[in-house]
C-alpha cells in the first residue's frame, strides 16, 4: 500500500485510514447532508498528476455536469469513498494513491502505473435512487411525494429554484401516478446508471439522470387518474404543482409553470393560487388580455384579492408601454 505525506489542510478520509485517500476542502458546502451510496450525483472535476501537476482530464472542458451513481463501483474507489463525504456545493481536492485510483497498470497514455492523482471535485447536487412509481404501493408513493415536497421547499428557501422544480415535479409525478393506466410497464423503467469502467469518463454531460420520467402512467389530464386520488393525496398534488409553478416562475419558465397551474385546476377548479399564477404566466408571456381575464376569474372567487387587482393594473400599464414602444419603432422605420 502506497502512502503519501499528509500536507497542511488535508485529512485522511480513507475507510481503512491508510493515507491512501486524502481530502482538502477548498469551498465549504451547505447543510449537513452528504450523498448516500447509490445516489445519482452531479459534479465537475479536474484531474492532475500529483507528481508534476499535469492535467489528464477535466469535465469542465465539456458541456454539462458529470453525472454518475456514487458508491457502487462505477468510478475509482477514491471517488466512491471521497464523494460520499462531500456536502452540497462543496469543492475539494481528493488525493488518491494508485490503490484508490488506477493501480499499477495506470490508464495509458496519460496516467502512468502507480500514479498518485489529485482531483479537484465540486459537488452540485445528488438524488437518491428510488423505485419507480409503478413498483411502489400507494402509501409508498405518498411518502415519497411528501419527501420531495419537503426537499423542494428547502431548496426554494435557499434560492435553489432549479432543484426545487426538480423535487416538486418528481413528487407530483409520483403522487398523481395512475396504477390502472400503467399497463405498459417494462424494463425501461428500472433504475439506471452509467457504466464508467471503474473510472471517471467523458461524453455524458448532456444525459438526463434525474429519473423524472417514469413511463406512461403519470396521468395529469382530466380523467387520467385525478378521480382516483384520496382527498389528502389531492391536496398534496395541488401543493406540489402550485409550488412547482412558483419555482418555475422564479426561473422565468412561464409556459411550463402554466401547465402546472392547469393540472392544479383539474384537481381543484377553484384554486385561487393556480388561477392567479396562471394570470402571472400570461403577463410574463405578454398575453395582456388573457392576464386580465384570468385575474378577473381570481377575483370572482376571491373578491378581496389585492394581488389580482394589482396584476390587472400592471397588465394595463405594460400593454400601454408595449404599444408605445411598437408605435415608436414603426415611426423610426417609416419616418
Amino acid at each position: 500500500m502506497a502512502e503519501i505525506d499528509i500536507e497542511e489542510g488535508f485529512v485522511d478520509i480513507s475507510d481503512e485510514q491508510d493515507r491512501g485517500l486524502l481530502k482538502k476542502i477548498l469551498v465549504e458546502g451547505t447543510g449537513d447532508a452528504t450523498p448516500p451510496a447509490g445516489s445519482s450525483v452531479e459534479v465537475h472535476y479536474v484531474g492532475t498528476l500529483h507528481s508534476d501537476g499535469s492535467g489528464f482530464d477535466s469535465s469542465r472542458d465539456r458541456p454539462g455536469n458529470f453525472k454518475f451513481d456514487v458508491g457502487v463501483g462505477q468510478v475509482i474507489m477514491g471517488w466512491d469513498q471521497g464523494i460520499l463525504t462531500m456536502k452540497k456545493g462543496e469543492k475539494c481536492i481528493l488525493r488518491c494513491t494508485s490503490d484508490y485510483a488506477y493501480g499499477d497498470r495506470g490508464s495509458p497514455p496519460k496516467i502512468p502505473g502507480g500514479a498518485t492523482l489529485n482531483f479537484e471535485v465540486e459537488l452540485f447536487n445528488w438524488k437518491e435512487k428510488v423505485k419507480t412509481a409503478s413498483r411502489m404501493t400507494a402509501e409508498e408513493r405518498t411518502a415519497h411525494a411528501t419527501k420531495m415536497k419537503d426537499q423542494g421547499t428547502e431548496a426554494f428557501k435557499l434560492g435553489d429554484f432549479a432543484t426545487a422544480v426538480n423535487r416538486y415535479e418528481d413528487g407530483a409525478q409520483y403522487i398523481t401516478f395512475d396504477a390502472k393506466a400503467d399497463d405498459d410497464d417494462d424494463d425501461d423503467d428500472h433504475d439506471h446508471g452509467h457504466s464508467h469502467g471503474g473510472a471517471p469518463c467523458s461524453g455524458h454531460g448532456g444525459d438526463d439522470d434525474d429519473d423524472m420520467g417514469h413511463g406512461a402512467g403519470h396521468g395529469h389530464g382530466a380523467g387520467a387518474g385525478a378521480g382516483e386520488l384520496s382527498e389528502d393525496d389531492k391536496k398534496l398534488a395541488v401543493a406540489l404543482l402550485n409550488n412547482c409553478a412558483m419555482a418555475r416562475m422564479k426561473l422565468g419558465d412561464a409556459e411550463p409553470a402554466m401547465l402546472d397551474c392547469e393540472k392544479v385546476l383539474q384537481y381543484d377548479d377553484k384554486n385561487v393560487k393556480a388561477m392567479f399564477r396562471r394570470a402571472e404566466c400570461h403577463l410574463k408571456m405578454a398575453n395582456y388580455s388573457l392576464c386580465v381575464a384570468e385575474a378577473d376569474k381570481t377575483l370572482e372567487i376571491d373578491p378581496g384579492n389585492k394581488a389580482a387587482e394589482a396584476l390587472k393594473l400592471k397588465a394595463a400599464h405594460e400593454e400601454k408601454a408595449a404599444k408605445q414602444k411598437e408605435k415608436a419603432m414603426y415611426s423610426k422605420m417609416f419616418g
